[in-house]
């Protein structure tokens, strides 16, 4: 492998050129380092993308960890300098280390096995003289695809989701040398770190879109907008009510205040949404009871994704919500938040017959059953408001 590069330019400082042929000559050494463990070992490249693993060369979206390494087999004879190129030559890519999968690791050139990443390439310098640089970190992200838990292989812990695992990796197993010096934030690389200055601590500061004050970086812009403009944007016309977002607001509006464009009402129930992909939400969960997501452990199924994860605390026990109070530990916030109800006292659902107050809707619900079977209006509008604005989701004290 060769290369040659004219990165000279006009306006370059001797500093200049000599930091930008260091940056050129890593990111050569990496390709390099990339392709001598990939041509020497059965490691799987992968991409993860949008939730699914993806093909290394063709980018095919593939679900199963099996079936991604019996795919991968029939790239074997793919030009793997040139696809290793064009996965590392975006800005964003340069520092991004390549994913592998390194289940029954082994070397091609002796058939022998390894138990790891790092005892591959040291394998491949000693056995097989390979010219591999281990001065230049972050080439390789490895880990242990399986279809129900995959593992990080530094470390052994185990996951539910590879989303997790690879925000793990990302943060425990990868070198940190890039620290940006106005706040502080570590990088992978100096591309990333460059990226991360452009975006948050340009040159002049950033202009607010309202008023036209100039402030030192976009979060402290986008905090300004938040606390001085939205917080308009986001108060009811009609009362003093102050929403997190337009959503909520919206909500508000159709249910509290009956705006006509807001309320599309569902026709099996008496709730109204602001939105008709809302309303088409509730009617296949609700009434529909659509359950298209399998869980992968125990076979449930439920209506989305979000569901599932939701369901899969039961199977990993973590609780990682605790209460600041007497310390009880929860799987979800929200049952934190119904639990937090005994020790603030806060009941925020009324019944509208008597004016009995409750700290849970299924109490309430259920207090109109037994003392009010006749009246509905109450069950109709304030417990709809309470439950489509978010103030209460739902079982009284689950701890999963």
């Amino acid at each position: 492998m060769c290369i040659t590069v004219n990165t000279t330019r006009s306006s370059d400082t001797p500093e200049d050129q000599q930091k930008r042929n260091e940056t050129i000559r890593k990111l050569f050494v990496k390709r390099r380092n990339i392709e001598y463990v990939l041509q020497y070992s059965n490691a799987t490249p992968f991409l993860f993308y949008k939730g699914k693993y993806r093909c290394f060369f063709c980018t095919e979206p593939i679900k199963d960890p099996d079936v991604l390494r019996e795919h991968t087999k029939i790239h074997q004879f793919a030009n793997l300098e040139l696809v290793i190129f064009d996965r590392t030559k975006t800005n964003r890519n340069r520092d991004a280390a390549v994913k592998i999968d390194i289940t029954n690791l082994t070397c091609k050139l002796c058939l022998q096995t390894i138990n790891g990443l790092e005892q591959l390439i040291h394998h491949l310098i000693i056995a097989h003289d390979a010219e591999y640089d281990m001065s230049v970190p972050n080439c390789f992200l490895p880990f242990k695809l399986e279809r129900d838990q995959p593992t990080c292989p530094i470390c052994d812990m185990k996951f539910v989701f590879f989303e997790y695992l690879l925000r793990h990796a990302n943060k425990y197993h990868l070198s940190h040398d890039y620290i940006c010096d106005v706040c502080g934030t570590s990088f992978q690389g100096e591309n990333h770190l460059r990226m991360h200055n452009r975006y948050y601590h340009r040159e002049g500061g950033y202009t607010c879109s309202h008023c036209g004050i100039r402030l030192e970086t976009l979060s402290k812009k986008t905090l300004h907008e938040k606390n001085v403009h939205l917080a308009n944007l986001l108060t009811c016309q009609y009362c003093p009510e102050i929403f997190k977002s337009p959503y909520f607001k919206k909500l508000h509006l159709a249910n509290v205040h009956g705006v006509a464009e807001l309320r599309i009402k569902c026709p099996h129930c008496p709730k109204v949404f602001p939105q008709e992909s809302l309303m088409s939400r509730h009617l296949r969960r609700v009434h529909l009871r659509e359950k298209n997501v399998e869980c992968p452990i125990c076979g449930d199924r439920f209506f989305g994704p979000y569901d599932v994860k939701l369901h899969m605390l039961k199977h990993n026990g973590d609780k990682n919500f605790v209460c600041t109070v007497c310390g009880k530990k929860f799987s979800k916030k929200s049952n934190l938040n119904a639990h937090s109800v005994i020790h603030t006292g806060r009941k925020a659902f009324s019944c509208s017959a008597c004016g009995k107050e409750f700290a849970h809707r299924p109490n309430l619900k259920l207090h109109y059953k037994t003392r009010h079977p006749d009246h509905t209006e109450g069950v109709t509008d304030n417990t709809l408001t309470n439950i489509e604005l978010g103030t209460d989701y739902g079982i009284v004290e689950e701890t999963v």
